[in-house]
């Protein structure tokens, strides 16, 4: 029922060009990247038209960004244009704020609307594993401070901040020995070969894995076959090993 709408998203992924007339079908976000499908009737539309079809009130009193084919953002001024056949543009963020803040992550400069960001959201931006991946902001005269994914970061402040991520390490303590992973969960197989590199779960041997000082929903307890559990730095594992036979 929407073939007559063009969908920009899906022609930039299948490589194809995209077509000379509307009505065309775009991505429009919010500071968290949660984006929702939008339409425009106009090849070559203003940062204005998009914040009309993004229903936000007043125009005014917000910022519109193009998300641009290399990750980076770019803001939109009311009365400029971006013409969706030829910029390769399909995403746009929509932020209600009268400046836009900088700042560097990863070595690469963003432009953002917010007053505050998250955590997870940078994660997004650099493009990195969710789950393996941490960002720190970083404190040149100090020791690097974490950002947690939830947590919101004032990018008010005077100056640019300089953010970078990296796998994010969580050390456990297997069997009396610290242990580095980057996993945010670890399955009962995973636990048994930090403690014995070469177990094979079979008919003569069987693995018992406890745990406690875990994370506040389980902060001890057993771990079974077939089992996971999320981490906390600083866990304890205790693994002992049974000859069956």
């Amino acid at each position: 029922m929407d073939d007559h709408i063009e969908d920009v998203q899906v022609a930039l992924q299948a490589s194809r060009p995209i077509r000379e007339h509307g009505p065309y079908r775009v991505q429009i976000g919010n500071e968290a990247l949660q984006f929702r499908a939008a339409v425009i009737a106009d090849p070559v539309p203003t940062g204005r038209q998009v914040l009309e079809v993004a229903g936000v009130q007043p125009v005014s009193e917000h910022l519109v960004f193009q998300v641009l084919v290399n990750g980076l953002l770019e803001e939109l001024r009311p009365d400029e244009t971006t013409d969706l056949r030829a910029a390769g543009v399909e995403r746009f963020l929509v932020f209600r704020n009268d400046r836009s803040f900088r700042f560097d992550l990863d070595g690469r400069m963003f432009e953002w609307g917010g007053t505050r960001i998250s955590g997870m959201t940078l994660k997004k931006l650099a493009a990195v594993d969710l789950t393996t991946h941490g960002v720190w902001l970083d404190a040149p005269r100090g020791e690097d401070i974490p950002i947690a994914d939830n947590e919101l970061f004032d990018l008010s402040a005077p100056g640019a901040e300089r953010f970078f991520t990296g796998a994010r390490k969580i050390t456990i303590i297997v069997n009396g020995r610290p242990k580095e992973v980057t996993q945010t969960r670890l399955s009962f197989l995973e636990v048994v070969r930090l403690a014995f590199p070469d177990a094979v779960i079979n008919e003569t041997t069987a693995y018992t894995v406890t745990f406690k000082r875990g994370p506040v929903e389980r902060p001890e307890g057993s771990l079974g076959e077939g089992e996971s559990v999320r981490l906390k730095n600083g866990m304890v594992f205790n693994v002992t090993a049974t000859d069956k036979s």
